[in-house]
């Protein structure tokens, strides 16, 4: 009995030590192991360079709507830990001059109390900007429909009246040669903008900022804004998919697509201000939408050359399904050796009776 009693012990411990190594493993290692996949992108001068990076439909998940209602403190827990984790990570490695939010920042905040807003603003503030200093880095933050309404509820002035209370800032910010600009499709809102300009200058670089995408739907507020602001490139969000859309800045009629995916991800590189004007679509960075192809985009602009990729982050939902069988492995290991025992017990005692 002493025997079989050391030989569980030996059992158990092992099992201890796979289980701790699969976790540390897949909870950090693994996003490290990642990251090795990324494209670094270099500047030539650093007081011209601009580091960028974009994040796009967060989404941190509201009090309501999960699927499995009690299972939600579990899932906003995990979601806003991977959300964190993954922006680290991001974050350290393109050490940005500016962070764009691209919109789509909380999942429920259209339908929000002011209280509950307040909330949710305070999950998304410790998320993203728990460890860096605000007076260091900008940040642009824009609205989606998922902030202010336009999709599944109606837009009114009180919820962009707190949207902009919270994210307080003027819809165009220049840093050195650039002049970021925003655009509210939603709402149908473009910044005033009076002094001219030509879209092939290059000493000012115009970067138009949207949580809707532009050029993949065209209409007569995508025309406007063309004809008035002239971007050079367009930063967008909501389909939770990233691809690079291209035109001729003149014509704006043909259109060239070039979908972005982990597995043809490399560095892009597009000289501004010349013919074309582009614009990019950043994935998701939340693994609740619907996707496995989740990340953040990195853009650096040197004068008016464009370099950009994706710095696509680890499948939670791969985790997830390995800690699923994992956990059923071991339950039927674990039942399978406690019928074993007790088969061998039981045979033990009818072959020496006396002994017991």
């Amino acid at each position: 009995m002493k025997i079989l009693g050391r030989h569980s012990k030996s059992r158990l411990c092992v099992c201890l030590i796979f289980l701790i190594t699969c976790v540390i493993y897949i909870e950090f290692v693994s996003y490290y192991f990642n990251s090795l996949n990324w494209y670094s992108l270099s500047c030539k001068d650093k007081h011209k360079c601009t580091k960028i990076l974009l994040v796009a439909d967060p989404q941190i998940i509201g009090n309501y709507e999960e699927p499995i209602h009690f299972l939600t403190p579990i899932t906003i827990f995990d979601s806003d830990r991977y959300l964190k984790k993954t922006y680290l990570h991001a974050y350290d490695f393109v050490k940005p001059d500016v962070v764009i939010f691209l919109g789509d920042l909380m999942d429920e905040a259209h339908k929000a109390s002011n209280e509950e807003f307040h909330q949710y603003v305070r999950r998304l503030f410790n998320i993203f900007l728990g460890h860096e200093n605000p007076s260091i880095i900008r940040h642009i933050w824009l609205p989606g429909d998922n902030d202010i309404g336009g999709e599944d509820t109606m837009i009114t002035k009180e919820k962009i009246k707190r949207f902009n209370h919270a994210f307080s800032q003027p819809s165009l910010i220049t840093m050195k040669n650039i002049t970021f600009f925003k655009i509210n499709r939603l709402t149908s809102d473009i910044p005033v903008y009076k002094n001219k300009r030509e879209f092939y200058d290059t000493n000012e670089i115009f970067v138009g900022l949207s949580h809707m995408p532009m050029m993949f739907k065209p209409s007569t507020f995508v025309e406007k804004v063309f004809d008035k602001m002239m971007p050079h490139v367009l930063f967008t969000a909501h389909e939770h998919k990233s691809m690079i859309i291209s035109t001729n800045a003149l014509l704006k009629q043909d259109f060239h697509i070039v979908p972005l995916t982990p597995e043809n991800n490399q560095i892009f590189e597009y000289s501004l201000a010349m013919t074309d004007m582009y614009e990019i679509m950043i994935p998701t960075c939340s693994y609740r939408m619907g996707t496995d192809k989740i990340g953040y985009g990195y853009a650096v602009i040197e004068d008016n050359d464009l370099h950009f990729t994706v710095l696509w982050s680890p499948s939670r939902f791969h985790q997830l399904v390995f800690y699923v069988i994992l956990i059923i492995l071991i339950f039927f290991s674990s039942s399978a050796y406690v019928c074993y025992t007790c088969i061998c017990n039981i045979l033990r005692k009818r072959r020496n009776p006396a002994r017991f």
